[in-house]
């Protein structure tokens, strides 16, 4: 139950984060060049930079994909829970007798929901498989080689922000948990702190006000303030759990083959996913339908549902690992990595491109 607890709450903090960083490095530029703002408290500062692309309009760097930033501050966070060690204390900023490093659930919800959430493999793919396709873009048409460096790019930013994360958890430890790199340090030689025991009941309460708090504000935004922008954001915050709490049913496949089974197929089904959703909204963005609820809601079940479902942080998690428990030249992670993104990217033009050059 604390588990799931978490792993709800988190999956909303992080389909937020998701949603702003995308926005602030790159989404409300396009929105501006496009004459369409987003008039609130982030627009002045994040409409002047253009750092990424969403692939569908005439701005250039696709390559640098809107979910990027996202993507690596996700895997930044896993690495820095991870550490290099299962024997290390889970949060590397606390002493290894404080309270929440015992709190399971809490670090279930840390590592698969807010890291898993935040980081979207389906997203990522969708834009890659738009870009190629080249129907959405009439400005730049089909752009094959921008789309393969995407994912050149996004995969490797990605593995380099884990390994950032894991460093940085090291020196945390070594200043809060000497003894995991002296074995001749003892526990018992470390100074032990009081620690109000109330924190294993105040730390869920504490996140669930954050979250309801932040989908009141969504909402309000929404229906009070008026803007559009909105609706999407709050109904991904109540969607996000779903594929969550799916892709953490699936992960209990990993282990059981040679490959995590159920990463690889969490992944799978959300690009499928994200994929029609985003050719659906592409066909319902031409019949002008943009102000209605159709757009938001489906652009909000694929940030939420599908962007959820599916994972980066994981992934890249994974990838390091096997790297680092087989020889040198072992290709099980180069064919896990790559095999992954050539199938989804695959899987995702079959199911993209028929709708938004037949459906419509």
């Amino acid at each position: 139950a604390s588990s799931i607890l978490y792993l709800s709450l988190f999956s909303t903090v992080g389909v937020t984060m998701r949603a702003f960083i995308g926005r602030f490095f790159g989404g409300d530029c396009e929105s501006n060049a496009e004459g369409q703002p987003i008039d609130d408290w982030m627009w002045p500062v994040s409409h002047k930079i253009c750092v990424t692309a969403s692939g569908t309009t005439a701005q250039y760097g696709g390559a640098l994909f809107i979910d990027l930033p996202a993507n690596m501050i996700g895997s930044f966070i896993m690495g820095f829970m991870t550490g290099h060690s299962a024997d290390w204390p889970a949060i590397p900023c606390l002493a290894y007798d404080h309270p929440l490093q015992y709190e399971q659930g809490l670090h279930v919800g840390i590592k698969t929901a807010l890291c898993g959430s935040l980081t979207t493999f389906s997203s990522w793919n969708s834009q890659m498989v738009l870009m190629m396709d080249g129907t959405a873009n009439p400005f730049l048409g089909s752009q094959i080689l921008a789309a393969i460096f995407g994912y050149i790019l996004g995969l490797q930013a990605s593995v380099v922000s884990f390994r950032a994360g894991r460093t940085v958890a090291a020196w945390c430890h070594l200043r809060r948990n000497p003894y995991v790199f002296d074995s001749a340090l003892s526990k018992l030689e470390i100074r032990h702190r009081w620690h109000h025991d109330h924190l294993y009941w105040i730390t869920p309460v504490v996140v669930f006000i954050l979250v309801g708090t932040l989908i009141v504000l969504f909402i309000l935004g929404d229906v009070y303030w008026g803007i559009a922008y909105y609706r999407q954001v709050w109904i991904a915050c109540l969607t996000a759990p779903i594929g969550t709490i799916s892709r953490w049913k699936l992960s209990t496949l990993n282990g059981k083959f040679s490959f995590p089974a159920g990463t690889f197929l969490a992944n799978f089904f959300g690009c499928i996913l994200s994929a029609a959703l985003t050719a659906w909204s592409i066909i319902e963005s031409s019949d002008k339908g943009a102000e209605r609820w159709e757009i938001p809601a489906i652009e909000a079940v694929s940030l939420g549902v599908a962007g959820s479902l599916s994972t980066v942080s994981t992934f890249v998690k994974e990838c390091v690992d096997i790297v680092e428990k087989n020889s040198a030249y072992d290709k099980k992670a180069f064919s896990y990595s790559l095999g992954s993104m050539l199938i989804c990217c695959f899987v995702g033009l079959l199911v993209y491109s028929p709708i938004v050059r037949y459906a419509s």
